[in-house]
């Protein structure tokens, strides 16, 4: 044994472990360095996100080639903040407020001693004096309940969803009330069950989607597909957000829209021309009458007709008074009309 202890250089004294013990104390960081708990939790964003910028480049002028369209990076998902996970309500909108404590622990629910107990006993082992996993344990029953499809439904799309949302907000909220900044293994586990939760929504929605909007309603859920499962995208590609790109996609939406705009204006102008059209017309058969009357040709325009594009003029400038008041303003994704535009002046 003394030559094991030689070769592990194990301390042979009391004190010179506590020498160890003190050194290490010392080596601790100190608590001017380390994340302080924030007081005011209630605009606790986890993450830090770097705003994009704009960088023009030399030699190009934007007057010269204008980018009609403003593009901003966007935002990447942070697991921790409920609004952009998509749980909205937290565990309060499951019903967490509205357990009954009084209620025994899961696990004592069908015990048989428990009912011959006196009240005191049952008052104890009530989920009054229980720890928060025994309270969420009796959540979870309930919302389990509320979701399966049978008593024996434990493995259906919709109990891993409701399942998976329970332990989410969990987490969320001890990432948020707790230590927000340092829980790191946590934040890695959040991570990952909030893409299996948005794999499960998107298997969902393509099987039965009836289940699959009332499933969001039960869990105050808000769905975000990612780009890439989007009809737009290519389905199952993975694409990398580049500016470039993005602002030749927006250019071409721009573009349409803008044709869109010009020939919806141009079709309201041949619109508000047609009474017009229709009043000259009448009027030149009515010359043609007159004339064939007056040279005995066999007459080859009817008063009929005449009549009928008074009318129709009629009818039509009824409508355009009556739908300048109901008009309905088309909107656009991207383009927007400029009112006033300035004119580019000559500095010399």
């Amino acid at each position: 044994m003394s030559l094991l202890c030689r070769r592990l250089a194990w301390p042979a004294t009391l004190k010179q472990t506590r020498n160890i013990g003190l050194s290490a104390f010392y080596l601790k960081r100190n608590s001017g360095e380390k994340l302080k708990q924030p007081e005011d939790k209630s605009q606790v964003v986890i993450g830090k996100r770097k705003l994009a910028a704009y960088f023009p480049k030399e030699g190009v002028s934007d007057k010269i080639h204008p980018i009609h369209v403003e593009w901003q990076r966007p935002v990447t998902m942070q697991t921790c903040n409920p609004e952009i996970s998509g749980d909205v309500g937290g565990l309060e909108s499951l019903g967490l407020d509205t357990i009954d404590l009084t209620l025994p622990l899961v696990a004592l629910e069908k015990s048989p001693e428990m009912h011959k107990a006196p009240a005191e006993v049952k008052r104890v082992l009530s989920l009054e004096f229980a720890r928060r996993k025994d309270v969420l344990d009796k959540l979870s029953q309930q919302v389990l309940q509320s979701v399966q499809r049978h008593s024996r439904d434990f493995d259906s799309l919709e109990v891993r969803i409701a399942m998976m949302t329970i332990k989410i907000r969990n987490s969320q909220w001890a990432l948020i009330q707790q230590w927000p900044y340092k829980n790191q293994p946590v934040k890695h586990l959040l991570t990952h069950r909030v893409s299996n939760r948005r794999k499960m929504l998107r298997i969902l929605r393509e099987k039965d989607y009836k289940k699959y909007e009332w499933l969001l309603e039960k869990l105050n859920l808000l769905y975000k597909p990612m780009p890439w499962d989007t009809p737009d995208g290519v389905l199952g590609v993975r694409q990398n957000v580049a500016r470039k790109a993005s602002i030749s996609r927006l250019t071409d939406m721009w573009c349409n829209e803008l044709e869109r705009h010009r020939l919806t204006a141009y079709s309201k102008e041949l619109e508000q021309q047609k009474p017009v059209f229709l009043r000259e017309k009448a009027e030149k058969l009515r010359i043609i009458i007159q004339t064939e009357k007056d040279l005995g040709v066999e007459p080859t325009v009817l008063g009929k007709e005449v009549e009928m594009c008074l009318t129709k003029a009629q009818q039509l400038e009824d409508k355009l008074a009556m739908g300048e008041d109901d008009e309905e303003e088309e909107e656009y994704l991207v383009f927007s009309e400029e009112t006033v535009r300035e004119e580019n002046t000559y500095i010399g």
